[in-house]
């Protein structure tokens, strides 16, 4: 027993120890739930670590060709007649009929009448003409007769000497004369003033317009209208200094028998359809334009009303045309889209990474570009998008041909 207390000692040791589990019991929770965490944190499947390094990147590819082909160039222009004409009378009067061709878009023959102007005044004008130059006949004859009268009087005399002009009358028959050419000429231009009142084409064509119809009055210069010829169309073009070169046509070229022009295919939408032409250069301007630096040449196109072209060629038609090269030349030919912002292609190396190549391409058309230079027959190109192409970059090369049919077989397989 605690001598100031009076409590057992052993009592005082048990309160200490329960006092002490108190405290240490949330502890050892803690330490526990801490152990027991740990070991399955331990014990856990690890995921598998995976390869951080890029893989190559698929892309389809062509292979380059050899081509043999005719380059071409192609321009853009508008058709005009190659003769059109103003329409004009000759002569003063009113209208009194049009054919029912002269309307915009009506076809006429060369000579057809299309206006007719009252000729009342002009018939007259040649009756009076050919009573001048009846009387004119007879003031001839008279001197005619007068001079030979003269004549047989002086031989009757007998004085042996040459008659002179004014004895035989010669100056008095020579003005008759003059006055018959006179009123014969007067006659002649009664007549064509006649023929005049009817306004006549001037060759086969086309009405572009009408300006004025039965009951206007015209004059001499006034307008009736505007035609055009139908047998040759015209497309002025422009020509840059590459494109002479192509063609092998100097500035101020004119087709002939000993050398003619480039072939040239046109073609423009008519109706809803595409219609096409033939036609050749037939020469180039000898000036070059100040402003553009080009060189206009001309294409003719013949007979291009004829149903065979499936419409015609209109005038004020835009066409495009393709003008054929001087020569065939050999050429390495890949698909259009291997063609990359108008200057590179990627070729695929036989490591299978890309050779980023700057190129000049010789031509392209829809479907394929020829090269001269920068790549060769038989190497790869990349045809698909690569959105950011590298040096050296590794690929996984598919055949254009091979990755179309997995397209196709993955289209298949959604639509069942």
């Amino acid at each position: 027993m605690d001598n100031e207390t009076g409590e057992p000692k052993s009592g005082g040791a048990m309160a200490f120890i329960r006092r002490s589990a108190m405290v240490l019991a949330p502890i050892g929770v803690v330490v526990g739930v801490v152990m027991v965490m740990g070991v399955l944190d331990a014990t856990k499947p690890k995921p598998e670590k995976k390869d951080e390094a890029p893989g190559a990147v698929a892309v389809q590819v062509a292979p380059v060709e050899t081509r043999t082909t005719r380059l071409s160039i192609t321009v853009q222009g508008e058709a005009t007649p190659k003769t059109q004409a103003a329409l004009a009378a000759q002569v003063s009067g009113r209208i009194v009929s049009v054919d029912p061709a002269f309307a915009a878009g009506g076809a006429f023959r060369k000579g057809q009448t299309l206006v007719r102007i009252d000729d009342a005044d002009y018939r007259l004008a040649v009756i009076r003409a050919r009573s001048q130059v009846a009387q004119a006949r007879e003031g001839v004859a008279r001197e005619e007769a007068e001079s030979e009268l003269a004549r047989r009087d002086w031989e009757a005399l007998g004085q042996g000497q040459k008659a002179s002009a004014l004895a035989l009358r010669e100056p008095q028959l020579a003005q008759a004369k003059a006055a018959l050419d006179a009123a014969q000429a007067q006659l002649r231009s009664a007549e064509l003033d006649l023929e005049r009142t009817n306004v006549r084409a001037p060759f086969d064509g086309r009405v572009r317009s009408k300006k004025l119809n039965v009951g206007d009055f015209v004059g001499p210069g006034a307008i009736v209208g505007e035609v055009f010829a139908t047998d040759v169309m015209e497309v002025r073009v422009p020509l840059a200094d590459s494109d002479l070169a192509l063609l092998q046509t100097p500035v101020g070229f004119n087709a002939s028998t000993q050398r003619r022009g480039a072939d040239a295919h046109l073609n423009a939408p008519v109706g809803g359809q595409d219609r096409r032409w033939e036609g050749r250069l037939v020469r180039t301007e000898a000036a070059i334009d100040p402003q553009t630096r080009l060189v206009y040449g001309t294409v003719e196109v013949r007979d291009p009303f004829s149903s065979r072209n499936g419409a015609p060629l209109a005038p004020g038609l835009f066409v495009t045309a393709h003008i054929d090269g001087a020569r065939s030349e050999t050429f390495a030919a890949a698909p259009r889209s291997a063609l990359k912002r108008n200057e590179f292609i990627y070729v695929v190396t036989a490591q299978n990474t890309i050779d980023i190549r700057t190129v000049h391409a010789a031509q392209t058309t829809g479907d394929e570009v020829f090269f001269r230079t920068g790549v060769r027959a038989g190497e790869r190109v990349v045809v698909s998008h690569l959105p950011t192409p590298r040096q050296g970059m590794k690929v996984t090369p598919i055949a254009r041909a091979a990755a179309s049919a997995e397209t196709a077989d993955e289209l298949r397989q959604r639509s069942e």
